[in-house]
This record gives structure tokens, C-alpha cells and sequence, in this order.
């Protein structure tokens, strides 16, 4: 059978091959894959082919530690848009940790605390 020329440059330039040993390489794979298989062997060659990982029965709930620093934050800004919204409208606390949003002059705000972590060099 004929193979890519792409196959076989790949074949030589990855194993360190001569052409015409890339090409029996080639071929003895392609030997071994057309084997016939009974329905058993073919569910025994999946399941190994597989490996062994688990699969989660129930989903973990990680439990996250509130950061005092973020809902200080949004605290301070909070009460800071409340002196100014405060005569046109309502602030909502969304999330004490991330965000509020508050109506000013009838529009909708939404005000986000990003905390970006710290990349490692």
C-alpha cells in the first residue's frame, strides 16, 4: 500500500528512520490493525486502551474562604456611590465580594472588583 509522503518524512524525521525503514514501520503497523477481532476481543482492546481513570461519583463542593480585603472594598465603594445615587435611586449588593449596582439618573450601573492573581516568574 502506498503511504503519505508526509507519514513517512514524519516517521523518519520523529525516529530518527531511514526512508525504507519508515516505510516497513509503516507497514507492519498497518499489518497489525487489519486483524480481525471477535466482538469480545474488540471490548477488551477498548477497555485497556482506556487507562484507568476514575470517574467522580459525586461532585465535590470546594468550600471557598471569604476574603475580608474584597468585601472591605466593595464596603467603602459601596457607601462612596451611595452618597451620590442615593437621591436617584436604589443600590443593590449582588455579590459582597464582587459587585453592586445602583440606579443613577434612571440608567442601571453595575460596579465589578477584579482581583487578578499574582503571576509566578
Amino acid at each position: 500500500m502506498a503511504f503519505k509522503e508526509s507519514e513517512i518524512l514524519k516517521m523518519m524525521k520523529n525516529l530518527d528512520l531511514s526512508r525504507e525503514e519508515a516505510i516497513q514501520l509503516l507497514q507492519d503497523d498497518e499489518d497489525d490493525v487489519s486483524v480481525d477481532l471477535t466482538d469480545e476481543q474488540k471490548k477488551v482492546v477498548k477497555k485497556m486502551t482506556q487507562g484507568d481513570r476514575k470517574k467522580e461519583t459525586t461532585p465535590r463542593k470546594r468550600e471557598r474562604k471569604p476574603d475580608e480585603a474584597k468585601r472591605t472594598l466593595i464596603d467603602h465603594l459601596w457607601k462612596s456611590v451611595n452618597l451620590i445615587a442615593d437621591s436617584y435611586g436604589s443600590i443593590t449588593v449582588t455579590n459582597p465580594e464582587r459587585e453592586f449596582t445602583f440606579r443613577y439618573k434612571g440608567e442601571l450601573y453595575r460596579v465589578t472588583l477584579a482581583k487578578p492573581r499574582e503571576k509566578k516568574e
